[in-house]
């Protein structure tokens, strides 16, 4: 049994490089998923000081995504990735994702030490609140000047509020709802948005973090 199991690991699981970080691929890709591919044109166009320390990136469902509700988390410089993706756009905007919390650990001065990205993510946040508060939703119980992930205000966001009324009242504030639930996530959102295509419309509407991912996309000596 257990020669059959290890031959059976050994049979799935593939390795290859992207750039030179590792990849390990636990659990296929849907049919049709051109992983390597895909990896190519991220490397093409992201500056290779973003991959600095980077220790590698396992593709494979695991159970915390269920329990998150994910497709990717970043951990100990590893991006975990889900095989269970329902298109290749879906699997850009992951891995592009983890790439920004990625630069959060590699230059948390450049992106938070002056405070105009704090600043700028605060207003916003009191703009939601104003909104929210204009439509009748209570909202003094919660606090929107909190910079961290928050279980019980993502519930507010996403259970209480809902998706649609969500969706309008950030309209025009944040680049996508997603984007209101902490500071990180105000980073990564714009950051998949200036790479993935969206980038005037992340100037016209958070025009601090656009400057600072050009910042450090321009930042060679990093």
């Amino acid at each position: 049994m257990r020669e059959y199991i290890e031959d059976k690991v050994q049979n799935t699981t593939r390795h290859f490089k992207f750039g030179n970080t590792e990849v390990i691929e636990d659990d296929p890709m849907p049919a049709g998923f051109n992983l390597e591919a895909v990896l190519k044109s991220i490397e093409m166009t992201l500056p290779s000081h973003y991959f600095n320390n980077l220790k590698g990136i396992r593709i494979g469902h695991l159970e915390e995504f269920d329990t998150r509700d994910v497709n990717a988390v970043y951990r100990d410089r590893t991006f975990y990735i889900s095989n269970q993706q329902e298109s290749i756009a879906d699997l850009l905007d992951d891995i592009i994702h983890e790439f920004a919390h990625h630069l959060e650990t590699l230059f948390p001065e450049v992106i938070y030490s002056d405070q105009a990205l704090i600043n700028e993510f605060l207003k916003k946040r009191n703009q939601l609140k104003f909104e929210l508060q204009s439509e009748g939703y209570w909202v003094n119980e919660y606090d929107f000047n909190n910079l961290k992930f928050d279980q019980q205000f993502d519930n507010f966001l996403y259970k209480r509020i809902g998706r649609n009324m969500l969706r309008t009242a950030t309209a025009g504030i944040f680049i996508r709802p997603y984007a209101a639930v902490s500071l990180r996530e105000y980073f990564a959102t714009g950051f998949e948005a200036y790479y993935l295509g969206k980038e005037e419309t992340l100037d016209k509407i958070s025009p601090v973090l656009y400057n600072k991912i050009t910042e450090l996309h321009n930042h060679t000596t990093y």
